[in-house]
């Protein structure tokens, strides 16, 4: 499993904050690590992809900006509309 390195980092001060907390815990790690050294993770306990967050942002902040223009012009069309209607009554 690849980590980027914010997360690699994120790991490292939690592994630490738990070995300052219980010093056995430092212990645990280690044993644990030479007992499995090559094991990979259970499906259940990997983390999803998070590459699927941005792209989902972007296309709700695109639907979004779509939506706010198309206000913007049906607004701005009636207003016209009816500035328009009202200069025609005017010049009767």
């Amino acid at each position: 499993m690849s980590l980027s390195c914010r997360q690699q980092r994120q790991l490292r001060l939690i592994g630490a904050g738990l070995c300052r907390s219980d010093p056995r815990v430092g212990a645990m790690f280690s044993i644990f690590g030479r007992l499995y050294p090559d094991q990979g993770m259970p499906d259940w306990e990997q983390v999803a992809a998070q590459g699927r967050l941005p792209r989902t942002a972007a296309w709700i902040v695109a639907v979004l900006t779509t939506v706010a223009v198309s206000i913007s012009v049906l607004l701005g069309t009636a207003v016209a509309m009816v500035t328009a209607r009202r200069r025609a009554r005017v010049e009767r």
